[in-house]
């Protein structure tokens, strides 16, 4: 079974290296290599070339089309491997990450096998908050057959597809900001295979180091969810409340309304306050229930934390839950499904 790996890049000199460098540390090596550039203008696409010269079976593309999709098509159309593995620039393989995604395609009615995404050691504030609520995967290995608003789709940061099933679907839908993943894992489901996930395949992803590129990625990703709903949710209405998630398929209205976001919890109690004072209490126990919840995933990751450090982290959810929110409103104007 022949492997292609495809990676696309724009201005990614923070991390490309690390990411080309481990390319080379894998075990089995992958059968080809592709390298799609974006059209950076940081200095990366001299980085993929003095890696690809000289490499047998490494191959640069330039792609003029701007977005991850534009440029992972590229590369599926010249690639030449059965299984096709996509990796992001921010991202760094670990050495049996291959070797653990290939045999699940041994299954011939597995389409598609996700691995796990970890975290490099965070450089900012802003790259630690992603690391703790950014992408964080399943915990045991599951095999999904349907995507929903609650599980199903993978990033492309760390996912393998047929060859011939992403040539029959036509690649990665080039007609959204964000979501094209998520978009091709729901076409898989409806072609009738499933999606292997396999925690083993493990790749360490490096997270937004800003501010604003943190806001901007949020909102980003809240802009694919209406384009999602629009495509693959044919009817019915998607809940996400505290605690579970109600699927209300009978509902006249098509859409996803999550309740559950950081931001409309703490809306909702501010709300609560300002009608009923004494509720504002409630207001107090939710800021402490999240630096709770952050004190401990900060220990489970043996990270030493300020006292500033906690609050912080709580800011930066709420905030970037907002971004979402925001994206999502934006999205459902844009594509004319409910979702927010």
């Amino acid at each position: 079974m022949t492997v292609t790996v495809i990676v696309p890049v724009f201005n990614a000199r923070r991390t490309v290296d690390g990411c080309l460098q481990a390319l080379g540390r894998l075990t089995p090596p992958a059968d080809q290599v592709i390298l799609v550039d974006n059209g950076s203008t940081d200095g990366s696409y001299e980085r993929l070339a003095a890696f690809a010269n000289g490499r047998p079976g490494v191959m640069l593309l330039r792609e003029a089309r701007r977005g991850p999709a534009p440029a992972r098509n590229a590369g599926i159309r010249v690639a030449a491997g059965e299984i096709l593995a996509f990796l992001d620039s921010d991202c760094v393989a670990e050495p049996g990450w291959l070797g653990a995604l290939l045999p699940a395609f041994e299954d011939p009615t597995i389409g598609a096998a996700a691995g796990r995404l970890g975290w490099t050691p965070p450089e900012t504030l802003a790259e630690l908050f992603s690391s703790l609520f950014t992408l964080q995967p399943p915990g045991a290995g599951a095999r999904y057959a349907r995507w929903t608003p609650g599980g199903g789709g993978f990033p492309t940061a760390n996912l393998a597809v047929r060859r011939r099933l992403a040539e029959e679907l036509g690649g990665f839908a080039e007609n959204t900001i964000a979501g094209e993943d998520h978009d091709l894992c729901a076409r898989i489901y409806a072609a009738g295979y499933t999606l292997q996930y396999l925690p083993e395949a493990v790749v360490q992803h490096h997270h937004r180091v800003t501010f604003r590129a943190m806001l901007r990625q949020g909102f980003v990703f809240g802009q694919g969810h209406p384009f999602l709903i629009r495509r693959h949710l044919g009817r019915g209405l998607w809940l996400d409340l505290p605690g579970r998630s109600v699927a209300w398929e009978s509902c006249p209205l098509r859409g996803w309304v999550d309740l559950a976001s950081a931001d409309k919890k703490f809306l909702g109690l501010l709300v609560a306050g300002w009608l009923a004072p004494p509720a504002l209490l409630l207001v107090a126990a939710y800021a402490g229930y999240l630096c709770w919840d952050i004190t401990r995933r900060l220990r489970q990751r043996g990270i030493t934390r300020s006292p500033w450090m906690v609050p912080a982290l709580a800011g930066c959810l709420l905030a970037k839950s907002a971004a979402m929110t925001a994206g999502r409103w934006w999205g459902s104007v844009t594509y004319g499904a409910l979702c927010f």
